[in-house]
């Protein structure tokens, strides 16, 4: 370990805390986005039943085309009568839905076009692809990069995620990832939807779809069924808000940590004064 100069290590401690209490923020501002879904939907203490039986005619299964008895479970009947409190759509009429393509592992390269997958993708953000695309074996245009405010939503697998692009992605995502463009933000806001999606109102239609598959697999047809509470634009203007600034400051403290990397590293192979330079910079 190479033992820099004290003032130097303070420099570099001070970033790694600022960095830290940065983050801190912005996981505390997105919990406070979810509560207040949480409070305006009612779903404040709220738990669906968890009972083993639930009796239903045979003329509901013939409506969904469902024979399996989870897909009636009486937790799902407690959503939709709390849903049916508010003015709700279906996905399918508030977003187009795009989906992408799965390239083959024989393009897969070191080098390349980053790859995103579903488990590069969380609800706060997506991690640095392992797999990248040979751009000499891949065939796409540029329609398959996603823009801004595009939802990445994922259907295969860890199924319901929703990340909303906070730039245009120079990546390509994986088919197992639906490409989400809200219609019309004057009626629902990009960063309040993708809360909506990853909240327990999204999560309980997503089990309700998926239940009885080996591997979780939810049809882009059944996703666009998915009842969505469309609260009143203010509302919905003080979630994005929050969740916004929860982004942002998750933004700064990465920015934060990877400026003191390059500090140590410049520190070691430069020279403290070089290091220094780096503070001023962006």
């Amino acid at each position: 370990i190479p033992l820099l100069s004290p003032s130097f290590q303070s420099q570099i401690e001070h970033l790694v805390k600022l960095s830290h209490e940065y983050n801190e923020c912005s996981k505390s501002l997105y919990c406070e986005a979810e509560a207040l879904l949480n409070k305006e939907l009612g779903l404040d203490g709220w738990k669906p039943k968890d009972e083993s039986v639930s009796i239903k005619k045979f003329s509901d299964a013939s409506l969904s085309s469902r024979l399996d008895a989870e897909y009636y479970q009486s937790k799902y009947d407690d959503l939709f009568r709390l849903l049916g409190k508010y003015n709700t759509k279906m996905l399918g009429k508030l977003v187009t839905i795009f989906k992408s393509i799965e390239p083959g592992s024989d393009v897969y390269s070191d080098e390349g076009i980053p790859f995103v997958r579903v488990s590069d993708v969380s609800k706060m953000g997506i991690e640095i692809p392992s797999v990248k695309l040979d751009p000499s074996k891949f065939i796409g245009g540029d329609s398959l990069y996603p823009k801004k405010d595009t939802i990445l939503f994922s259907k295969d697998g860890s199924i319901g995620i929703a990340y909303k692009l906070e730039e245009d992605l120079d990546a390509v995502t994986s088919g197992a990832l639906l490409h989400l463009i809200v219609n019309k933000p004057s009626e629902v806001l990009p960063d309040y939807l993708t809360l909506v999606l990853n909240s327990i109102v999204v999560q309980l239609q997503a089990e309700r779809d998926s239940n009885g598959a080996i591997i979780k697999h939810w049809k882009p047809s059944d996703i666009a069924l998915v009842s969505i509470p469309i609260l009143p634009l203010t509302i919905q203007e003080q979630i994005a808000s929050k969740v916004q600034e929860s982004f942002a400051l998750r933004k700064q403290s990465r920015e934060l940590i990877q400026k003191a990397i390059r500090m140590v590293e410049t520190a070691i192979e430069k020279g403290e004064d070089e290091a220094f330079l780096l503070i001023e910079k962006k």
